[in-house]
């Protein structure tokens, strides 16, 4: 007998589990996304106190469409920005991301700009082609003239992978759960509940390794010198390169003009055109990551110069401080500001 009651609710709870993902999921009128993981309907307020100084409560939100920032209608954005999390900034508050500040850029001079963020957090140009598939087309009318790519550190991690993919992690039980997670009302009511207990209970993890705040730093070489190609990132390069031709010929079909900005890590720093470098704890110079970073950054740049895009070398040109990152590659306020201006700078004559 109690075998049967048990059985019963069960059943019941299943069956109403399925009328609900059934009304309230994607699974028959929502949108296809397909195996993208894109946040939609997203409110969070996160405590960074413990990752940058002067942090404290910030709001991160995105809209029905997954598209962060101010907009009246979609069929009319002047620059849509894509990238990984460094273009995410979800530890960043709305009011503080470079794209905001470029935005107030804008607003200050007279000239008024709209400009949206659609990056997503791991993705690499793999997954920026993939969106002009499976995301954008869910958006009604949207347009823009101008998509700005922030790009370049997440590719370092594909590893030459010259497949074009939604995400760097390619195994299938992961893209199993993205394609679930756009459909489900569970995970989504799921994702929202862990966000709020998050807010108040952070383990704050966020691309890792260290931003290299109070290093000794040493003057190695001019900015304008590049570095000697390393033969093991040969096919990397030349896949990245692949990959960034692509998405570009993705971002004129899709109507709008190319601007490609190249990415900086927390691994050096530039003062008056040189690059410094700091000392390991052996005392020897570290410039592997300058190195790294570099090569892919130079991919960009000659890709641009070839398609006729705008292109803007922020990686050797901004110069950072400390506490301008939390972490190896994410900015804090600080930095993003100095991105923000600075990219102003370089677009504020576009049109």
């Amino acid at each position: 007998m109690i075998r049967k009651v048990i059985l019963t609710n069960v059943a019941v709870f299943l069956f109403l589990i399925v009328i609900a993902e059934l009304v309230f999921g994607n699974w028959i009128w929502g949108s296809d996304y397909g195996m993208l993981n894109i946040p939609r309907n997203v409110s969070r307020n996160f405590d960074t106190t413990g990752l940058y100084a002067d942090g404290g409560r910030t709001q991160f939100s995105r809209d029905k469409n997954g598209l962060r920032g101010p907009y009246e209608d979609a069929s009319m954005i002047d620059i849509l920005a894509i990238g990984g999390s460094t273009t995410n900034q979800i530890y960043i508050d709305d009011n503080q991301t470079w794209l905001a500040e470029l935005r107030r850029g804008f607003k200050t001079s007279g000239h008024y700009i709209t400009i949206v963020n659609a990056a997503v957090d791991g993705q690499s140009t793999r997954g920026h082609i993939k969106i002009f598939d499976e995301w954008f087309p869910n958006i009604r009318n949207l347009s823009a003239d101008y998509i700005l790519a922030y790009v370049g550190i997440n590719d370092v991690a594909v590893h030459g992978a010259a497949q074009y993919d939604s995400m760097v992690a390619t195994d299938f039980s992961r893209r199993i759960r993205n394609w679930v997670s756009n459909k489900s009302a569970i995970y989504n009511l799921f994702r929202t509940v862990r966000g709020i207990i998050t807010a108040h209970d952070m383990d704050l993890v966020h691309g890792g390794g260290s931003p290299f705040d109070n290093s000794q730093w040493v003057r190695w070489q001019p900015s304008s010198i590049k570095v000697e190609k390393d033969s093991n990132l040969e096919k990397a390069l030349i896949s990245y390169r692949e990959r960034l031709e692509g998405l570009v010929q993705r971002i004129r079909d899709f109507g709008a003009k190319p601007i490609l900005v190249n990415q900086p890590t927390a691994e050096y720093r530039v003062r008056d055109n040189w690059i410094w470098v700091p000392l390991t704890k052996d005392g020897d110079l570290f410039t592997h990551g300058y190195r790294t970073i570099s090569q892919f950054n130079d991919v960009t740049m000659d890709v641009c110069r070839k398609v006729g895009g705008r292109c803007i070398d922020l990686a050797r040109e901004v110069e950072f401080d400390d506490g301008d990152f939390y972490d190896r590659i994410h900015n804090t306020p600080s930095g993003t500001k100095k991105i923000g201006q600075y990219l102003y700078d370089k677009l504020s004559n576009i049109k």
